[in-house]
């Protein structure tokens, strides 16, 4: 069996952190170590591990930490620690069906892949819907970007010095073109064992505040994408319509209700930062709607949508519909 170091950032997350912990514990996959990264959170978090460490001392081991560092930079302590073959990564309040690891690994020893891929399954209180996966579709790899449905090579990472680099917010999308601009061996499957807990009232809470920081966050990480991740010519189209379609969901999303001050300011830079990925974006062939079908049919639209706006100079006045919303 080939062990796999399964990494857990740990904050705040007292009511769910024995699921997420009791979910690895019972894999049918038993070659596994579990590195629970302390992010330092306020909770009891730490407590509950430490009283499941005992009964489990072999399995569980935590990485205590001395400041909040956030997201990206406990996971780049769990890649440091870990020493397994391969490494997956699990958000805390998230869980697993049992036969996770077990599905995870026969995919990568069937072709010794760097990156198996899977689907999730998203639980809002309780109710349950499946990602469709097609296993046929090569570009579906890019249209999911979370690091948690996917296991990975640790030689992988380590050879081509990947990392999260300590990113607090939109971690995944950086590690993940970063790790597919390495062209690694991938094995996608049609199998959903993720469970990715969203709490509607969190939900609901965030859809009513000012998002506009949001924005400005994902436009640093977009910027710092464009400089540093290259592709070949037959992928790079790829990653511009990925982070061109990113930056159009979330000028949309977050910028909603910001009103006409603040959604000028963010669309002069929004504005920059298209021209900066690709001049001639309206030109790139995956923007046609008979491409991407693994990308969600809502977001390919909105982003054919406003890609054909912007070609007549509209762009700007949907936008600005969107900011008194």
């Amino acid at each position: 069996m080939s062990k796999v170091s399964v990494i857990v950032p740990v904050y705040n997350v007292e009511q769910y952190i024995k699921r997420c912990l009791k979910s690895i514990l019972d894999q049918s996959w038993q070659d596994f170590e579990i590195l629970c990264v302390d992010d330092c959170g306020q909770d009891q978090s730490i407590s509950i591990i430490e009283q499941m460490q005992k009964e489990y001392p072999q399995k569980i081991k935590i990485l205590y930490g001395e400041q909040n560092m956030g997201l990206g930079a406990a996971r780049d302590r769990g890649i440091k620690a870990a020493s397994g073959k391969y490494i997956a990564f699990i958000d805390s309040d998230d869980y697993l069906k049992r036969n996770f690891l077990e599905t995870y690994m026969h995919a990568a020893q069937k072709k010794d892949a760097d990156i198996i891929v899977g689907g999730y399954i998203r639980d809002v209180n309780g109710k349950l819907s499946k990602t469709p996966i097609d296993v046929n579709d090569d570009t579906f790899v890019w249209m999911n970007v979370s690091a948690c449905t996917k296991v990975y090579k640790r030689k992988f990472l380590e050879d081509n010095h990947l990392s999260f680099y300590g990113v607090r917010r939109y971690e995944d999308e950086g590690f993940m073109y970063r790790c597919l601009a390495c062209h690694p061996v991938v094995e996608l499957m049609a199998y959903s064992g993720y469970y990715y807990y969203m709490n509607s009232e969190s939900i609901t809470r965030s859809s009513k505040s000012d998002r506009t920081g949001i924005v400005k966050e994902y436009f640093q990480t977009v910027n710092k994408l464009a400089d540093t991740v290259k592709c070949d010519r037959e992928t790079q189209p790829l990653l511009n319509y990925c982070l061109v379609s990113g930056l159009t969901a979330n000028m949309l999303y977050n910028g909603q209700g910001c009103g006409g001050k603040k959604m000028k300011e963010l669309y002069i830079q929004y504005n920059k930062l298209l021209n900066k990925i690709d001049r001639d974006i309206c030109k790139n062939k995956y923007i046609a709607l008979k491409y991407l079908k693994s990308e969600p049919a809502k977001k390919r639209y909105t982003t054919w949508l406003i890609l054909r706006l912007r070609k007549i100079g509209l762009d700007r006045l949907l936008f600005f519909l969107v900011s008194r919303i």
